[in-house]
């Protein structure tokens, strides 16, 4: 089964190295995060991950957008939303030279990350805004939406697919039919697979979710196992998440694994998880990606990397004890 990550990595910033980076520096022109891009590949690599993230080093997931967006100021919304520039597109090119750097990465990939309208929208504020009444205003999402294609068609020739996170979702505060139209837009004209990550339980909206314009879904498991209850009706391939991100403790190997076994076991009731062609495996590679519940920025380095060594292996057990 592929393995992935939701998005980000904590951070590690660099220092100036050499008299080179300390005359960058006092220029203002030196690049902290470069390095904790590279540190954020390197140990995904290390882990066995096979789709890697940039690490979302630069701010956390509404940040990044919002600060490079036309319209605001901070979080703040003074104007129309407008995409002006790329906004991952350099730090996606640079992941991807490090990760073709290194030995035996042939086969591995990096992933583009797009914080979804209606996640963005909850997050920020609006105070006397000629053009969006409050945080729930159509045109608002619309604009989001569109600038959101904008950066998606800007970095889809980098990446093997595009994730968008809509963790708000799952809180009932968003009509769905309006996310759905968002999301559509977004991902109407893009010829790569794209998945959405919904975080919190889902199981009185997937059936809804099962209409979006993505090829995948992206769960978490580990923290909300009531959501296992999904896996026997999902018509979309599904990403598994196996590792509670919201906990410093490290799960054993034997404790993802049975989670993972947990899954598949609903799964072999799945309709369309059924019809796919050849055995187990197969089944499952064509079905299930494995990855962490979330995002992992506020663990501490050690802690998330242990994580994410563990998930891996279990990973890898739990596939060659099924080809026995």
């Amino acid at each position: 089964m592929i393995k992935t990550v939701v998005g980000s990595y904590p951070v590690v910033k660099g220092a100036p190295q050499n008299i080179m980076d300390k005359i960058k520096d006092k220029l203002g022109m030196f690049d902290e995060f470069k390095y904790a891009i590279e540190q954020s590949i390197y140990g995904q690599v290390e882990a066995g991950i096979d789709i890697l993230s940039d690490g979302q080093t630069r701010g956390d997931m509404v940040e990044i957008f919002v600060s490079n967006l036309y319209g605001f100021e901070g979080k703040r919304v003074v104007g129309k939303i407008e995409h002006t520039k790329p906004i991952t597109l350099n730090d996606i090119k640079y992941s991807n030279k490090i990760l073709k750097s290194l030995p035996n990465t042939q086969n591995k990939s990096i992933k583009g990350l797009l914080t979804g309208p209606c996640t963005i929208a909850s997050s920020i504020r609006i105070e006397n805004n000629n053009h969006y009444s409050d945080n729930k205003d159509e045109n608002l999402i619309y604009d989001l939406a569109v600038a959101l294609k904008k950066e998606a068609l800007d970095i889809q020739n980098e990446v093997s697919t595009i994730q968008i996170d809509e963790p708000i979702l799952s809180t009932g505060m968003y009509d769905l039919d309006m996310a759905k139209k968002a999301i559509n837009l977004i991902t109407e004209d893009l010829n790569i697979p794209i998945s959405m990550h919904v975080c919190g339980g889902v199981s009185g909206i997937y059936s809804e979710l099962h209409n979006f314009n993505v090829d995948m879904l992206d769960f978490e498991f580990a923290s909300n196992k009531k959501n296992l209850e999904v896996l026997e009706d999902i018509n979309k391939k599904i990403g598994f998440g196996c590792i509670n991100t919201k906990l410093k403790t490290v799960e054993s190997v034997d404790d993802i694994k049975s989670l993972i076994g947990e899954g598949v076991e609903i799964l072999k009731n799945n309709s369309k998880f059924n019809g796919i062609n050849g055995n187990m495996v197969d089944k499952l590679n064509n079905f299930v990606v494995i990855d962490p519940d979330c995002g992992m920025r506020l663990l501490p380095l050690g802690v998330a990397q242990q994580k994410l060594k563990n998930m891996c292996m279990a990973c890898d057990e739990f596939e060659n004890e099924i080809k026995e």
